[in-house]
């Protein structure tokens, strides 16, 4: 109400005033907004726009880590929180390792975890991943596992990590090339010439080749260049078991792999979606419509007009929606924590699990390809074999390598001046707290 003195109390003072040209027009302006505020409909769309503006400011303040939605900031998105603990704590590890430890180790084992790593430029992740993977793991849980460092360069001697005391200790083989002559030439060739594609399909074969070898019943391939959550191990073998236990209750084909590690950055709305999304939102507009005619015949016609009816369907609405498709899916629609199916846009190789029968043919396949990328090898092998997916959510795994050993990419493909190896992220896994488990 004193906002509408106001305005009737300036409307008068200005209507009193000598006339001119932009008088009038301003006259004529303040008439407007008065009539427009004295009514109801009218501090109604007041309203409305500060409550929007209100919602604009908490999509800007709750969605900037979802890189699915317009409120994103990379700034702030890709800050690091969780990782940082988890890479003290796997460095620690490292650092206090009993070089007297002896523990138990079943045989075989329950899981292999193989890590190819190879020598980067600047830092070196592969000590933080293994202290990660292995710290605060009971001493029965540590004993199923096998942990097998593939030091993948023809001369070991050229990776800084080996020989360094640790390795040893924490790993149950620290694997070397034992091939031919012939092979060990061809391997120095891409060596010298880069040739990352095919080189990196006979690293992933051979380790999984080697983990196979050891009779476990699960094969964990992790790159080293990730950390893992506390308490990952009892999650990651649930999650198998889950996973097992769907292909028999419901007799389909044979699931490829247990995704570990996933990367939210390719779970924005689907173009060929679009249909579903329109008819959704017709249908919103049209429950909104029918809504307010139904509230209507309650003896509020007067308030409810079709005048109200026609803004709040055709603006109203409609705005709200828009901002719900601004906000991003991940936000939206987030994933509930389960193991569920994730036939696309999961990427990429960080972390996947194979069950005993699966590594064979993944060998195979990869072996028969000889070249490219692995992620996308297998994926182009899942589709057209119709192979079920699994992923854990939230992810377990975390990727900070920022410089790839397969070389930096600050090409076409990368942004928010990022290179492709530092967008490879999961955001959501900054978030879980230090005691988290």
């Amino acid at each position: 109400m004193k906002l509408k003195n106001v305005l009737r109390g300036l409307f008068k003072h200005i209507t009193t005033s000598p006339s001119t040209n932009a008088q009038r027009l301003w006259n004529n302006a303040l008439t407007f907004t008065y009539k427009v505020f004295n009514t109801p409909g009218g501090w109604a769309s007041v309203s409305f726009l500060f409550l929007y503006l209100v919602l604009v400011r908490y999509c800007n303040h709750a969605y900037y880590r979802d890189p699915t939605s317009v409120f994103f900031d990379p700034q702030r998105g890709y800050e690091r929180g969780y990782s940082v603990i988890r890479q003290e704590q796997g460095d620690r590890f490292i650092q206090t390792a009993n070089t007297s430890r002896n523990i138990y180790r079943f045989d075989p084992p329950k899981l292999c975890i193989g890590i190819a790593s190879v020598g980067r430029p600047g830092n070196q992740y592969v000590g933080s991943t293994v202290g990660s993977l292995l710290a605060g793991l009971t001493e029965q849980q540590r004993g199923e596992i096998n942990l097998v460092m593939l030091i993948a360069h023809t001369n070991p001697w050229d990776h800084p990590i080996y020989g360094q005391a640790w390795l040893e200790v924490v790993a149950n083989k620290v694997l070397l090339y034992h091939v031919s002559e012939e092979q060990t030439k061809q391997l120095q060739t891409w060596e010298e010439e880069k040739d990352y594609r095919k080189k990196a399909v006979f690293d992933y074969t051979y380790l999984l080749d080697y983990c196979h070898a050891t009779g476990a019943s699960w094969i964990a391939m992790v790159e080293d260049d990730t950390l893992a959550m506390a308490g990952w191990y009892p999650k990651a073998m649930d999650a198998v078991e889950t996973a097992d236990a769907q292909r028999r209750w419901s007799k389909t084909s044979d699931w490829l792999y247990l995704r570990l590690f996933y990367t939210e950055e390719f779970f924005g709305w689907n173009v060929e979606e679009w249909p579903c999304y329109l008819l959704a939102s017709v249908a919103i507009v049209s429950a909104t419509a029918a809504s307010l005619l139904g509230i209507r015949t309650l003896g509020l016609q007067k308030l409810i007009s079709n005048h109200v009816i026609i803004v709040v369907c055709l603006f109203y609405t409609p705005a709200c929606i828009i901002l719900y498709f601004l906000a991003g899916p991940v936000s939206m629609v987030p994933l509930s924590p389960s193991v569920q199916q994730m036939p696309k846009f999961g990427c990429c190789a960080q972390g996947l699990v194979f069950s005993r029968e699966m590594a064979p043919k993944v060998v195979a396949r990869l072996t028969i390809k000889k070249a490219g990328y692995v992620d996308m090898l297998v994926e182009e092998w899942a589709d057209e074999e119709d192979l079920v997916r699994w992923a854990v959510v939230p992810s377990l795994l975390q990727h900070i390598g920022g410089r790839s050993s397969k070389g930096d990419d600050m090409g076409f493909k990368s942004k928010h001046n990022r290179a492709v190896a530092e967008k490879i992220w999961n955001f959501g896994f900054e978030l879980h707290k230090a005691d988290d488990t």
